[in-house]
C-alpha cells in the first residue's frame, strides 16, 4: 500500500517545511531520471548504436517499472514531471509560420494525466478558493493563458497560426505549474525544489561534457543544440569555443543560462539544509556554471550572474554572521564570518580567472545590441497602443520584424514586452500580476519563517528576480524549457502556501502500481 499524510497548510504562517527525510523519495526518483537521461541513454545509444529515440523509450519503462516496484509511484511520477521539464525531449507535431511550432513533449505526457488526478482529488477532498496571493497568481496565469489564445485567434498581427500554437505554449506553462503547487501542497515544497536542482545539474553535467568535446554529443531528440559557435576563450592552456552548443539537453546554452541563473541560489538552499560536504559540492557546481555561462557567451548572463552574486551573497553573508552572534557572542561570529569571506573570495577569483580569460580581444560585455533592442521595446509599446486588447498574437512580432524595426527574423528581447506585443494590456497585466504575486508569496514567506526555510524562501526570491532580470534583455518568450522551469518553481512557492485549502490531515491508500499519492 502506497500511504501518504498530508498536511494542509492554512497560510504562509504554517507554511513550514518537513524534515530533510521527507523528500528524500523525491530526490532519489529524480536523480534516477535524471542518470537515465543525461548520461545512461546516451550511453546505451552510443554504445550499441540505438535510435535514441527507443533508448528513451526503454529508459521510460525502466523508470516506471523501479518506481513502482519499490512502491514510489507517486514520487515517481511528480519527479518525472519536475525532470521532464528541464529536458527538451520531445517531436515537433506542427511547423507554424516564424518560429512558431506545434510540439509534443515529454513532460506532457506525464504532466497532464498527473495534473487530472491531483486536480480531481483536491475537489474530492473539498479544495476551496481563497482570495490571497496565491489563488491571484493561479487566476492571473489562468487568465493570461486564455487572453494569450484569443489574442491568437484575433491574429491583429496576420498570422492566427502561429499565435494559438503560442497560446497552447502558455497552456503547458500553467499545467505544469498547477502540477507543482498540487504536489508541493499535498507534500513539502522541497519535494520540488530539490528534484528540480537535481535535474539541472544533470544538464549541467552534460553542458559540461559539450565544453569538454568542444561541440554537440550527437542526441539531438533529447534537446541537444547543435554546433553554433560565436567565438572562443582562452582557459588556462586550452581555447574553448563560445556558443548555442553547450546547452545540456535544454535546448542551448543561453536557455541552460536561465535555469542555472535559477538554480544556484537554490542549490545553496538545499545544501545549507543537509550537510558541509553538499555545500562544497555546490561550490564546484557554480564554479561549473560559471563556465556554462561563459561559454554561452550573454552579457545579458553575466550581468544576472554578478547582481544574484552581489545581492544572494550578502544576503548569506549576512544571515551567518546574525546566526552566529545570537547563537555565541559577536566575537566568536568575526572568525566564522572571516572564514566564509575568505571561501567566498576565492570563489570569485576562480570566476574572475574564468570571465578574465578572453583570448584575442574577446569582450565579456557587449553593447553593440543596444539599439535595436530599444528599437524593438518601442515597437512593443507601439503596437499595444495600436492594438490595446488582443495586441498582434504571440510570435507575429517574429514574422513581420521588418515591417515594425526594419530588421528580418528578429523576436522582442524582453519577455513581458513581447507578451505585451502578443497580448496587448489585458494580457501584459495578467503575466505581470502573476509574476509580481510569486514574487509577494515568496517575500511573505521569507518573513513568516526561519531558519533553513527563510534560506529557501530568500533563495526563491533570487531565483525569481535572476529570472525577470535575464528574460528582460533576452528574446526569451520563446524558450519551453526556460519558462517551464520557471513556471514550476513558482508553482511550488503557490502550493507552499496552500492558502484556502483547509488543515485537515488524512491518509490516501491505493493499491501499489496505481499511481498513488
Amino acid at each position: 500500500m502506497i500511504e501518504l499524510t498530508r498536511d494542509r497548510f492554512d497560510g504562509v504562517d504554517n507554511a513550514l517545511s518537513a524534515r530533510p527525510s521527507a523528500s528524500t523519495p523525491f530526490v532519489r526518483t529524480a536523480a534516477l531520471l535524471t542518470g537515465l537521461l543525461a548520461i545512461g541513454v546516451p550511453a546505451v545509444a552510443a554504445a550499441f548504436d540505438l535510435p535514441t529515440a527507443a533508448v528513451v523509450v526503454g529508459a521510460g519503462l525502466c523508470y516506471l517499472v523501479a518506481v513502482v516496484a519499490t512502491g514510489r509511484a507517486f514520487e515517481g511520477f511528480a519527479s518525472a514531471v519536475v525532470v521532464l521539464a528541464v529536458f527538451d525531449i520531445g517531436a515537433t507535431l506542427v511547423t507554424g509560420p516564424g518560429i512558431a511550432t506545434l510540439d509534443l513533449v515529454a513532460v506532457d505526457l506525464v504532466a497532464i494525466p498527473l495534473a487530472v488526478f491531483l486536480v480531481a482529488d483536491a475537489v474530492e477532498d473539498g479544495a476551496s478558493v481563497g482570495l490571497n496571493a496565491g489563488w491571484l497568481a493561479a487566476a492571473c496565469l489562468a487568465g493570461f493563458v486564455c487572453w494569450t489564445v484569443a489574442a491568437g485567434a484575433v491574429a491583429n498581427g496576420g498570422s492566427e497560426t502561429a499565435g494559438l500554437m503560442y497560446g497552447v505554449e502558455q497552456l503547458r506553462y500553467l499545467v505544469v505549474f498547477g502540477v507543482a503547487a498540487l504536489v508541493a501542497r499535498r507534500t513539502d515544497v522541497w519535494c520540488v525544489v530539490t528534484p528540480f536542482v537535481v535535474a539541472v545539474a544533470g544538464n549541467l553535467v552534460v553542458s559540461l561534457a559539450q565544453v569538454v568535446n568542444g561541440g554537440m554529443l550527437g542526441f539531438p531528440f533529447l534537446g541537444e543544440p547543435p554546433d553554433r559557435y560565436l567565438g572562443a576563450f582562452a582557459f588556462g592552456p586550452y581555447e574553448v569555443a563560445t556558443g548555442f552548443y553547450a546547452g545540456g539537453f535544454v535546448g542551448h546554452g543561453r536557455e541552460l543560462t536561465m535555469l542555472l541563473l535559477m538554480v544556484i541560489p537554490l542549490a545553496v538552499a538545499v545544501a545549507a539544509r543537509r550537510s558541509w560536504p553538499a555545500l562544497l559540492a555546490v561550490g564546484v557546481g557554480i564554479v561549473g556554471a560559471v563556465l556554462s555561462i561563459r561559454v554561452a557567451d550573454t552579457d545579458a548572463g553575466w550581468a544576472t550572474l554578478l547582481l544574484l552574486g552581489a545581492c544572494f551573497g550578502l544576503y548569506l553573508l549576512g544571515t551567518l554572521a546574525v546566526r552566529t552572534k545570537r547563537r555565541y557572542s559577536t566575537l566568536a561570529a568575526l572568525p566564522v564570518v572571516g572564514a566564509l569571506v575568505v571561501g567566498l573570495l576565492a570563489l570569485a577569483r576562480v570566476v574572475q580567472w574564468i570571465v578574465t580569460s578572453a583570448d584575442g580581444g574577446a569582450q565579456v560585455f557587449r553593447t553593440s545590441s543596444l539599439d535595436i533592442r530599444l528599437e524593438e521595446y518601442a515597437a512593443a509599446i507601439r503596437l499595444a497602443g495600436q492594438y490595446p486588447w488582443f495586441g498582434i498574437g504571440g510570435g507575429n512580432f517574429y514574422i513581420r520584424s521588418e515591417r515594425y524595426i526594419g530588421e528580418a527574423d528578429i523576436g522582442v528581447h524582453n519577455t513581458v514586452l513581447a507578451n505585451l506585443a502578443a497580448t496587448g494590456y489585458v494580457g501584459f497585466g495578467l503575466y505581470v500580476l502573476a509574476v509580481v504575486a510569486v514574487l509577494w508569496v515568496a517575500l511573505r514567506l521569507a518573513v513568516a519563517n526561519g531558519g533553513a526555510d527563510r534560506l529557501l524562501w530568500a533563495a526563491v526570491l533570487a531565483a525569481t528576480c535572476a529570472f525577470c532580470a535575464y528574460s528582460s534583455w533576452m528574446s526569451s518568450y520563446s524558450w519551453v524549457v526556460g519558462n517551464t522551469g520557471f513556471w514550476l518553481l513558482a508553482g511550488a512557492t503557490v502550493g507552499a502556501t496552500a492558502g484556502g485549502y483547509g488543515t485537515t490531515k488524512r491518509e490516501i491508500s491505493q493499491p501499489s502500481g496505481q499511481l498513488g499519492s
